[in-house]
């Protein structure tokens, strides 16, 4: 840059430009929308052309892949093949609200997110001990079966826990800052392991919600995007009052508190029928216990009689 190099601005920073016009192409029958297009002209641009399109079978195969992560069933690719022939755009449209409809799709869905957050259950380090952190991955899947808005998945996953009045998902939702490595090696020095959890928890912060790489500032100021090492410190002390460092044992599970017992979805609706069991019993045993008494007063009466 100081000997006359060009760069762009962080992209990250840069806005948006909405277009009014799309691009005018040369192919005015390809485009079936704006987003077309952009494409066609690049295309043209290049001298390409858009590839034919995909016949029925091929396209329920990629529609399943690309949104639940499994392949359609024969019987799925048969009605499909027929629904497509008769009208294309409807057995499309079917189809897809079928599939994101799909439990499968928030884990299909997840599997991206997870990897961006370095999700693990096990710690990473040493002895690689377990971290039973696998409720954190079940509330990410939920937040996309649920369409979760991002700015309230953001929220619950950076502070859910100081959240007013927090629910129990919200919670768990910010074990999002329990999912750095950590290591549990009787001879850790808590100072700088603390350093390593706080560089860590800002490179992935940065990276993944600001488009950003603010770790890049941990030992100097940033070369070209417009970011120094106060900034990196100043956006770690937001980070502080995890108290994260220090754990030592070889305990499996690891031992990291504060932590919160939870049941299974399984063990949750067990729980649920013991509870009714345990009602009806209840219920059962006040019945025999009145008709007792009945039967008691009954024979006081009679021996008076």
């Amino acid at each position: 840059m100081a000997e006359g190099a060009h760069y762009d601005a962080p992209w990250a920073y840069v806005p948006p430009v909405k277009t009014e016009q799309p691009p005018a192409v040369q192919n005015t029958t390809w485009p079936a929308n704006r987003v077309d297009h952009h494409i066609l002209a690049r295309l043209e641009a290049e001298g390409l052309k858009p590839s034919p399109d995909a016949d029925p079978v091929t396209l329920v195969r990629r529609l399943h892949f690309d949104l639940i992560g499994l392949p359609p069933e024969p019987a799925v690719v048969e009605a499909f093949v027929v629904a497509f022939t008769q009208d294309s755009n409807t057995a499309v449209g079917d189809l897809v609200d079928e599939l994101l409809a799909s439990p499968h799709f928030g884990e299909r869905m997840a599997i991206y997110w997870l990897d961006l957050v370095r999700f693990a259950d096990t710690v990473g380090y040493h002895g690689d001990q377990v971290h039973h952190i696998t409720p954190y991955r079940d509330y990410v899947i939920a937040a996309f079966n649920q369409n979760l808005p991002f700015d309230r998945f953001t929220r619950e996953q950076l502070a859910g826990d100081l959240l007013p009045k927090p629910t129990l998902d919200q919670k768990i939702a910010s074990g999002y800052n329990r999912l750095l490595q950590t290591s549990h090696e009787g001879g850790i020095q808590k100072k700088e392991y603390n350093a390593i959890y706080a560089a860590d928890r800002v490179r992935n912060l940065s990276a993944v919600w600001m488009g950003a790489t603010v770790g890049c500032a941990q030992c100097h100021d940033h070369k070209y995007d417009p970011y120094s090492i106060k900034d990196h410190y100043a956006l770690a002390s937001f980070f502080a009052d995890i108290h994260d460092a220090g754990f030592t044992g070889n305990s499996t599970p690891t031992k990291r508190p504060p932590e919160i017992a939870l049941y299974s979805n399984q063990q949750e609706q067990r729980l649920a029928e013991i509870d009714k069991q345990l009602a009806r019993l209840a219920e059962a045993e006040k019945a025999a216990k009145a008709g007792r008494g009945i039967g008691e007063e009954d024979r006081i009466d009679t021996r008076r009689s």
